[in-house]
């Protein structure tokens, strides 16, 4: 039985849970989102996009995101410990092995960052110029967006890690339920973040082409 104890209950309660925390978590960004776009507007716009839009935020999350990608190849048995076998909760009939699933959301954890870390540091050592193609005006918005909705599709593993007390690694010792809840708030900041990242850095470089 896992520290939730979850795992023990009926089905259907299993999968009542499952989208209940999907609920929370949309609920709980979506008040998060509004909490930054009002400190956002304390700190002024012009700051808030030199300062966290442009640099701070795109290099923070970046890094975050480009490691955790790495993480899903040097380490991938703990990541594919954590992917939710078949049938898991009632609900889970997702085609894939867990080794596919852990392997293409590396690639867009490391894409999305490394997106990330080029638009932080091009903003952090103005590099970026009126002459930039597209794709790079909007490297930072785009990268944001791939990650969020990467975010919210890896969500069932940190669900099943909850539920049924899953961890990386064999030796990993059960995970106390603390750990759960620490970690759904730092998952509501991730989506927030991300969320007013690619929203401000649009509006940014739409207000940009406008000029």
């Amino acid at each position: 039985m896992s520290p939730s104890g979850i795992d023990e209950l009926p089905i259907i309660y299993q999968s009542s849970i499952f989208f209940g925390i999907y609920t929370l978590l949309s609920i709980s960004t979506i008040q998060s989102i509004k909490i930054i776009d009002s400190i956002s507007k304390g700190i002024g716009l012009e700051t808030w996009r030199n300062v966290f839009v442009d640099k701070l935020l795109p290099l923070l999350l970046g890094i975050l995101y480009a490691t955790a990608g790495i993480g899903h190849f040097t380490n991938s048995d703990a990541f594919c410990s954590i992917y939710p076998p078949v049938g898991t909760w009632g609900i889970w009939y997702l085609f894939g092995s867990a080794e596919f699933h852990v392997a293409w959301t590396g690639v867009v954890e490391i894409l999305g960052g490394s997106g990330l870390l080029v638009g932080g540091v091009r903003s952090l050592f103005n590099m970026e110029d009126d002459d930039d193609g597209l794709v790079l005006k909007l490297i930072k918005p785009i990268s944001a967006v791939m990650l969020f909705l990467l975010t919210v599709l890896v969500t069932p593993a940190n669900i099943y890690m909850y539920t049924h007390g899953a961890v990386m690694g064999a030796d990993m010792p059960p995970l106390d339920i603390s750990f759960h809840y620490i970690r759904f708030v730092i998952q509501v900041l991730l989506l927030s973040t991300l969320f007013v990242l690619a929203k401000d850095g649009l509006f940014f470089a739409w207000g940009d082409e406008l000029d």
